[in-house]
């Protein structure tokens, strides 16, 4: 047998699955990550995007489409992300070897050159959806749907939306369970109320969704005297409908009289303790037609509030969440009203990664 095709068949693949924080089952549904938003892209040059430790490089083409594939030139490992887009494909700062988007090696230059298997590149699938860049980290695959978790809010023109980020230096289920922590409202976050920080009543966990691993629990609540819903609109009485939809998507949504405030957040693991906190806050009130000068001047001034405020609200759970150690995470007992982050934290282990087990 050739040595250069001995190599390809029977070494690569190690190198391809090479140790590091991977999830446990490779199921394509739940395994999409925002990576971004698509206007932080141009297509000029690549990206680097590190998932649970593994970099892959990112880039857009000229006709709006994106690619992704895995950032190591499998010639000698050089990041590709520090070279160029060059014809579309992506070039290798060292050699000048090009990628295409499906991972195809393309040119060697100065070179003719017979393309095999090995010489190639992984490649992902990269979808852009409702202001968020997408990216699957289970290697691409023509058959394989795509299956994204999408907000009713984002296809109703009632609403208006802004988008943040933050870096959260925590592992990405720590950030996820405190989307889904009801009863930290009252303490952490200035809008909450601490005077009667539970639930009036509860609906259970339950799964809404057949193919996606989505579930939904609902809460009633009386709302904080510093909240939106009671200093502004005078409403006593709060539903919270709170979601989660695997592997890093949940869902607040808040209701108000006819009003609603929906918080999406999306969580990228960078790695075992650094995570991307991406999230998208829907509002129908403090909005109006954009054509007209008096929408044009309440979306501003709504938006301006907003951001302001979920800011505010990411940065007073990032100073807990960042101080939670992974050892105590899943903490010695559980109360009443933990059941969507524990069903959350269940699933996740058994689909997505479990950290005890990977450090035993």
């Amino acid at each position: 047998m050739n040595q250069h095709i001995f190599f390809c068949i029977f070494f690569y693949p190690l190198a391809l699955f090479g140790f590091r924080p991977r999830p446990l089952f490779m199921s394509h549904q739940n395994h999409w990550y925002v990576i971004g938003e698509p206007r932080q892209f141009s297509h000029s040059r690549p990206y680097k995007i590190t998932i649970w430790g593994k970099n892959y490089v990112v880039w857009k083409k000229k006709t709006g489409e994106f690619s992704a594939i895995d950032n190591e030139c499998s010639h000698r490992g050089a990041a590709l992300c520090g070279g160029k887009i060059v014809n579309e494909n992506v070039m290798c700062p060292y050699h000048g070897y090009e990628y295409s988007g499906d991972g195809t090696l393309k040119k060697v230059p100065g070179l003719n050159f017979t393309n095999t298997p090995c010489q190639n590149i992984p490649a992902y699938q990269v979808v852009e959806q409702d202001d968020w860049l997408y990216l699957n980290t289970v290697p691409q695959n023509a058959s394989s749907a795509v299956e994204i978790y999408r907000e009713p809010e984002a296809m109703n023109p009632k609403f208006t939306k802004i988008l943040i980020e933050a870096k959260f230096e925590n592992y990405g289920r720590i950030v996820s369970e405190n989307s889904l922590d009801v009863m930290h409202i009252g303490y952490v976050h200035t809008f909450g109320n601490r005077e009667k920080p539970s639930p009036v009543s509860e609906t259970p966990p339950h799964r809404v969704n057949d193919t996606l691993q989505h579930y939904r629990t609902q809460y009633n609540y009386t709302s904080g005297q510093k909240s939106v819903a009671k200093k502004v609109f005078s409403m006593k009485q709060l539903t919270i409908e709170n979601e989660f939809i695997l592997p890093h998507t949940t869902v607040a949504r808040v209701i108000f009289g006819n009003m609603t405030s929906t918080v999406i957040t999306s969580a990228r693991p960078v790695n075992m303790t650094h995570t991307m906190l991406y999230v998208k806050t829907y509002r129908n009130y403090w909005n109006g037609p954009g054509n007209t000068l008096i929408g044009y001047i309440l979306n501003s001034v709504g938006d301006f509030i907003t951001t302001r405020m979920m800011t505010n609200t990411v940065n007073e759970d990032k100073s807990v969440v960042n101080g939670i150690l992974m050892k105590d995470m899943d903490g010695k007992f559980n109360m009443k009203f933990d059941k969507l982050q524990n069903t959350y934290r269940t699933l996740y282990k058994k689909f997505i990664h479990d950290f005890h087990n990977d450090h035993k």
